[in-house]
Protein backbone atom coordinates (compact mmCIF):
# COMPACT_ATOMS: atom_id res chain seq x y z
CA UNK A 1 0.00 0.00 0.00
CA UNK A 2 0.96 3.49 -0.58
CA UNK A 3 1.56 6.15 2.00
CA UNK A 4 0.93 9.49 1.03
CA UNK A 5 3.52 11.55 -0.28
CA UNK A 6 7.27 10.91 -0.39
CA UNK A 7 9.44 14.71 0.67
CA UNK A 8 11.31 13.61 -2.43
CA UNK A 9 8.68 13.70 -4.44
CA UNK A 10 8.46 17.23 -3.11
CA UNK A 11 11.53 18.10 -4.61
CA UNK A 12 11.52 16.46 -7.74
CA UNK A 13 8.70 18.34 -8.39
CA UNK A 14 10.07 21.96 -7.71
CA UNK A 15 13.02 20.97 -9.83
CA UNK A 16 10.40 19.86 -13.21
CA UNK A 17 8.77 23.34 -12.19
CA UNK A 18 11.77 25.48 -12.09
CA UNK A 19 13.32 24.01 -15.36
CA UNK A 20 9.89 24.42 -16.89
CA UNK A 21 9.84 27.56 -15.91
CA UNK A 22 13.05 28.41 -17.44
CA UNK A 23 12.33 27.27 -20.45
CA UNK A 24 9.40 29.17 -20.89
CA UNK A 25 11.22 32.16 -19.82
CA UNK A 26 14.08 31.93 -23.15
CA UNK A 27 10.78 31.57 -25.21
CA UNK A 28 8.34 33.83 -24.12
CA UNK A 29 8.66 37.88 -24.05
CA UNK A 30 9.03 39.86 -21.23
CA UNK A 31 5.78 41.07 -21.39
CA UNK A 32 4.13 38.22 -21.24
CA UNK A 33 5.70 37.72 -17.35
CA UNK A 34 5.14 40.77 -16.33
CA UNK A 35 1.17 39.87 -17.20
CA UNK A 36 1.88 36.24 -15.79
CA UNK A 37 3.11 38.77 -12.01
CA UNK A 38 0.43 40.97 -12.17
CA UNK A 39 -2.44 38.16 -12.00
CA UNK A 40 -0.67 35.82 -9.39
CA UNK A 41 -0.64 39.01 -7.33
CA UNK A 42 -4.40 39.56 -7.85
CA UNK A 43 -5.70 36.46 -6.98
CA UNK A 44 -3.33 36.04 -4.14
CA UNK A 45 -5.00 39.41 -2.76
CA UNK A 46 -8.76 37.80 -3.79
CA UNK A 47 -7.59 34.40 -2.00
CA UNK A 48 -6.26 36.72 0.80
CA UNK A 49 -9.05 38.79 1.41
CA UNK A 50 -11.52 35.84 1.12
CA UNK A 51 -9.58 33.53 3.92
CA UNK A 52 -9.65 36.54 6.32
Amino acid sequence: MRRGRNRKNGVGLIAILAGVVILMAMILPVGFWWFLLAVLLIAVGIWYNRCR
